[in-house]
């Protein structure tokens, strides 16, 4: 791990229970289902139901923190970055391909840990090299977006890869900060592809997006709460 470990104490790590699972599937299973429906409606192509099927697995498969989830992501960056070149939105396809994958290598390598996530934030020195750091990632990718032809939104392109980019890194580092940050970049990618969905043409695999994206949402504040609950229980455990 790059960041610092001194934090941890005798605090369980947060496992998914049984329960959270089922939620987490039917959550799924209702996007998925809206998905082909929209296929069969003619507004989306077979690719981005796979897109949201893989996104589910993956999405499944990450707090195992197994190579499973990094066959996924790769499986999942060659079809979102696909369909993402397709639109324009380069910034969006490199953090799939050239981003995500790597990240999900080094979660795998770092596996056993899975201490509780509020128990940690990054220090002052952390939070100042991670700012810079991201800032650079986002100058270069809107640099390198706006110098290519037939891109779109290059800005917000950017900006949602880069505040995505930022939650994948606060999830496997485990800070508890991860839910803000992850709200935020979710909720920028919706507002985007609702603008892209929304439009007089019809992208293929947009409408997939979308609704993988909103699936994400409600997988991470139905997450947080059950950490939340889990975590107030074995604080009150130790009084």
């Amino acid at each position: 791990m790059i960041f610092s470990k001194d934090y941890v104490d005798d605090q369980k790590a947060y496992t998914n229970s049984d329960r959270l699972l089922y939620i987490k599937v039917l959550i799924a299973g209702i996007f998925l289902a809206l998905s082909i429906f929209i296929t069969l409606l003619g507004y989306d192509r077979i690719i981005g139901v796979l897109i949201i099927m893989v996104g589910i697995v993956w999405n499944l498969f990450l707090p195992l923190n197994n190579y499973y989830s990094l066959v996924m992501s790769v499986i999942m960056g060659i079809l979102y970055a696909v369909v993402c070149v397709s639109i324009g939105l380069v910034a969006n396809a490199f953090l799939y391909l050239a981003y995500y994958v790597p990240l999900q290598y080094l979660a795998c390598k770092n596996s056993g840990d899975t201490f509780i996530l509020k128990k940690k934030e990054f220090t002052d020195k952390e939070s100042i090299f991670v700012l810079g750091y991201y800032i650079l990632f986002f100058i270069g990718l809107y640099v390198f977006s706006s110098n290519l032809q037939n891109t779109l939104m290059c800005f917000v392109d950017a900006l949602t890869a880069t505040l995505l980019a930022v939650s994948a890194l606060a999830r496997n580092v485990r800070v508890g900060v991860y839910y803000k940050i992850r709200l935020i970049a979710l909720g920028s990618s919706i507002i985007m592809w609702t603008l892209i969905v929304s439009g007089s043409v019809i992208f293929v695999g947009a409408w997939s997006i979308l609704l993988m994206y909103i699936m994400y949402a409600c997988h991470d504040v139905v997450m947080f709460i059950y950490e939340y609950k889990d975590y107030k229980k074995q604080i009150n455990e130790k009084v």
